[in-house]
């Protein structure tokens, strides 16, 4: 075991940008070594302890949805203010070469972030960024100033396509090319993905959201999925697991 990253390390707020009405991307006075697809545990202290998804490592930066009391609090953190955390933890994505295609439904847009910045030819990636709403989309204009094409689909046809993101994945799949296929988001959303890169024979992962509470140590078992533990194991697998 990695003694290193279970320790706290508390650092300071340098910068925050407004996503949208619910979500805040935190920039800190820290550079770590870290994958895309893998977490920190944050930790107010006399509050909780919570998983977030990295979006970039140097300097180190996570985007926080406000949807409970503990994200509450922290969207009430200003720039000066610290913040504790401990990791990284858990498996990343496996970049390929080629046209890629990411699908983040919500907030699962934000590790697909941090693997499209990391990718060599960045104009050959395809994301698709799901949301209810137009006012829901994030990091559309992150994934632009990549050079990665970026394709909207909001429920209620607000922005972009109309509909799901499984359907416009869909359709996507059938007249384009891909060596690899990505996505994070809601679980019903993935399997749907899972099943079709696995008619087309395309390699996939997803990034598995689920609620723990040890944080990569796999202790507790609220996060198991057909035998995994997704702190542990995860939060990034091979699509079959969904199948």
């Amino acid at each position: 075991m990695d003694i290193a990253k279970n320790i706290y390390k508390t650092v300071k707020i340098v910068k925050i940008e407004n996503e949208s009405d619910k979500v805040k991307t935190f920039i800190l006075d820290k550079k770590i070594k870290a994958k895309p697809g893998q977490y920190v545990m944050v930790w107010l202290p006399g509050i909780n302890e919570k998983p977030f998804g990295i979006v970039n490592d140097d300097p180190l930066t996570f985007s926080i949805a406000k949807v409970g009391p503990f994200t509450e609090k922290i969207h009430q953190l200003k720039v000066g203010d610290r913040l504790t955390y401990r990791g990284p933890y858990g498996t990343s994505f496996l970049p390929k070469n080629g046209q890629i295609l990411l699908i983040g439904g919500g907030y699962g847009v934000v590790p697909l972030y941090f693997l499209a910045s990391i990718i060599k030819n960045k104009r050959l990636a395809i994301v698709v960024i799901g949301a209810k709403t137009k006012s829901d989309i994030i990091f559309k204009s992150k994934f632009e100033k990549l050079g990665c094409k970026v394709k909207i689909s909001t429920d209620d046809g607000s922005s972009g396509f109309k509909g799901f993101s499984t359907d416009l994945t869909q359709k996507l799949l059938e007249k384009e090319k891909f060596k690899a296929v990505y996505t994070c988001g809601p679980e019903i959303m993935m399997k749907k993905i899972a099943e079709l890169c696995h008619e087309k024979r395309i390699f996939c992962q997803v990034g598995m959201e689920r609620f723990f509470k040890c944080g990569g140590l796999g202790l507790c078992g609220e996060c198991s999925c057909k035998g995994h533990m997704v702190c542990k194991d995860g939060p990034v697998f091979n699509g079959k697991i969904l199948l």
